[in-house]
């Protein structure tokens, strides 16, 4: 079996066939070094394709399983509103979700194709919250309407492709919505629509490979890495009061004065 050459092995042995040839009086390269060049190029487009791009299911619905203990996942996404209960951090599911929850909010379900709920995936937490505000999403889909509202594709075969991201990878998820068809969620937000995000999901989930040719061949779900019903929170307005002193504020930083209360209204602001 002929032993393929890389990198500078390979060209200096290319030369020097191509030198005896000419000095032969015929001005080829030698056919069984063109076979080595086209064989490894071979072998390397093919190790790039198998793996090049994975797959997720991010349907809104995994059926539980009780032989395995598995709770399943549906969750909901609302309209501007409060979470006026609910136990543990925002967000929360409510009592029709999977796994089911206790929070309620006063929002309507967002629904019909004029809301959009958009997916971002990647590698690391840090990463996909930089990916929600500069990249496009790896998909999108619209809203469901009546008793389906609130939630997306609930057929569990809603499958993605991930691109620059290969099958077999643990990546973590980010689900972000809004009011309107924007295409991303910095578009929706440079348009002043109403949006919210889920936050990054606690744990990752395994890609799978386009039509199985790499392992997993099933691409991983939503299921079990902590994405949890979320809703477009409203900002309250500031009271007149408050409107007063912010004002007072300004006046007196007008004139160079920094008065030690600004620290405290500004973390005041920051809780709306």
């Amino acid at each position: 079996m002929t032993e393929a050459k890389f990198g500078p092995s390979l060209v200096f042995r290319m030369k020097d066939q191509t030198f005896k040839s000419y000095e032969t009086g015929a001005p080829r390269i030698n056919r069984r070094i063109t076979s080595e060049i086209v064989l490894t190029l071979g072998l390397l487009a093919g190790s790039t394709v198998g793996y090049s791009q994975g797959t997720i299911n991010w349907s809104d619905y995994v059926s539980p399983d009780q032989s395995t203990g598995s709770p399943g996942f549906s969750i909901s996404v609302f309209g501007p509103g409060y979470r006026t209960q609910g136990t543990g951090p925002y967000p929360n599911n409510t009592s029709m979700d999977l796994p089911p929850g206790t929070a309620t909010y006063t929002g309507a379900p967002l629904s019909g194709s004029g809301n959009t709920i958009a997916l971002y995936v990647d590698t690391t937490s840090f990463a996909v919250q930089n990916d929600v505000y500069d990249e496009a999403p790896v998909a999108l889909d619209s809203f469901g309407t009546g008793d389906e509202a609130g939630t997306w594709d609930l057929t569990g075969s809603l499958v993605a492709t991930v691109p620059g991201i290969n099958a077999g990878t643990a990546v973590f998820v980010e689900l972000a919505a809004w009011e309107g068809n924007y295409t991303s969620f910095a578009s929706a937000g440079v348009h002043g629509a109403p949006l919210a995000l889920s936050g990054v999901s606690t744990g990752t989930t395994i890609l799978g490979g386009p039509s199985g040719d790499a392992p997993p061949a099933f691409p991983g779900n939503l299921e079990g890495i902590g994405l949890q019903s979320f809703g477009i929170f409203l900002i309250p307005e500031p009271s007149p009061i408050v409107l007063g002193i912010l004002a007072g504020l300004a006046f007196l930083m007008r004139f160079g004065r920094k008065p030690p209360l600004m620290k405290c209204i500004c973390n005041y602001t920051k809780l709306w």
